[in-house]
C-alpha cells in the first residue's frame, strides 16, 4: 500500500466511482476479479447506473467465460441493493 492510500483512509476521504466485480471460471475453480483496476491507476466508473450497464455487456460477451457479476464501491464493498442486480450468469 502507498503511503497516499494509507493517508486518505486515515483522513476519511472517499475515492468516489465504482468497479465490476466478477469471477473467471477456471479449470473447475473461480477466480476473483474486477475492472477497472483501480490498484493500477485506472479511472473509475463514474456512475453506478453506467458500472451496472458495463457488468451487463461484459457479462453477454463473455458468456460461459465468467460468472457471479456486481457493481462495488472504490472501496471494495458491494453496492447497495446489490443482490436485487447481481448477474449469476451460470
Amino acid at each position: 500500500m502507498k503511503m497516499a492510500e494509507a493517508q486518505t483512509i486515515i483522513d476519511g476521504k472517499k475515492n468516489n466511482g465504482f468497479m465490476v466485480s466478477f469471477e473467471w471460471k477456471k479449470g473447475g475453480m473461480l477466480h476473483s476479479d474486477y475492472f477497472p483496476d483501480k490498484h493500477s491507476g485506472e479511472p473509475l466508473i463514474t456512475t453506478e447506473k453506467e458500472a451496472w450497464m458495463y457488468a451487463s455487456a461484459f457479462a453477454k460477451k463473455m458468456r460461459g467465460k465468467v460468472v457471479n457479476l456486481y457493481v462495488i464501491k472504490s472501496d471494495f464493498v458491494p453496492v447497495d441493493g446489490y443482490r436485487e442486480k447481481y448477474l449469476e450468469h451460470r
